[in-house]
């Protein structure tokens, strides 16, 4: 063999050597995109899992509350007294229960420049739909204040925290409802209550404010409830994946 052709013999080995190792590289490369695909793949279901859940628990509680502000307004447009289930009712109506999506998993993609690795068009929209509503919909949970500062108003402070010692809704941390279970009130002053409650049937403001109340928790419930379905739109890509 000439100088020349061991010359070319021997770059052609290099060439063919480095050809080798980038396509281990990029197979090496491929498999950790792999890996970590499918990690963030289960971390993003289990964040709408989670999620889910929470939101499924709002509605049911939210339901609630907005039959609550229905039994009232009721009452405003009667001539019955104030008993214990109005009470409650009048208390509960103006329940929060605040909802913190989680968004860590789906932001890390974004910081990080990851959402490369979900490369299903339909999956990336099904999420942005998902996580651009979140806190939109978890901003509608706070509180309508004008009803809870006329409502809490009037209840003396004695009887707000009998109910909430006896009848608590939401635990200690505020983060899961116990619901609205039957409880008992003794030595609440009826006489006294429907008193102190007459200057709120009197009250024409009271009635808007109350009115607008159950109309924003039927906007409320509608907004978790299409939540739900993003939710359930997200997680049925992601098990296509």
């Amino acid at each position: 063999m000439t100088a020349r052709g061991k010359l070319i013999g021997e770059f052609l080995l290099i060439v063919i050597g480095v050809f080798v190792a980038l396509m281990l590289e990029s197979a090496f490369e491929d498999r950790a995109d792999d890996k970590l695909r499918d990690e963030y793949l289960s971390r993003i279901k289990t964040d709408l899992e989670s999620d889910k859940a929470a939101l499924q628990g709002r509605i049911d509680f939210f339901v609630d509350v907005q039959r609550f502000s229905q039994d009232v307004l009721g009452w405003l447009d009667g001539d019955t007294p104030v008993d214990h289930d109005l009470l409650l009712a009048s208390f509960y109506a103006a329940e929060v229960w605040p909802l913190t999506p989680n968004k860590s998993t789906y932001l890390d993609l974004h910081s990080t420049g990851n959402l490369r690795l979900l490369d299903d068009i339909d999956l990336r929209t099904s999420m942005a739909k998902y996580y651009n509503k979140a806190d939109s919909s978890s901003a509608g949970l706070t509180p309508n204040e004008h009803y809870r500062e006329l409502i809490r108003g009037v209840i003396p402070t004695d009887v707000q925290n009998l109910i909430r010692k006896n009848c608590p809704t939401i635990d200690e941390q505020d983060l899961k409802s116990s619901g609205f279970p039957p409880c008992s009130l003794p030595g609440v002053d009826y006489d006294r209550i429907n008193h102190l409650y007459a200057s709120l049937r009197a009250n024409g403001d009271f009635r808007r404010v109350l009115t607008y109340r159950h109309s924003e928790l039927g906007v409320m419930i509608y907004l978790l409830r299409q939540q739900v379905i993003f939710a359930s739109e997200a997680l049925g890509k992601i098990e296509w994946q």
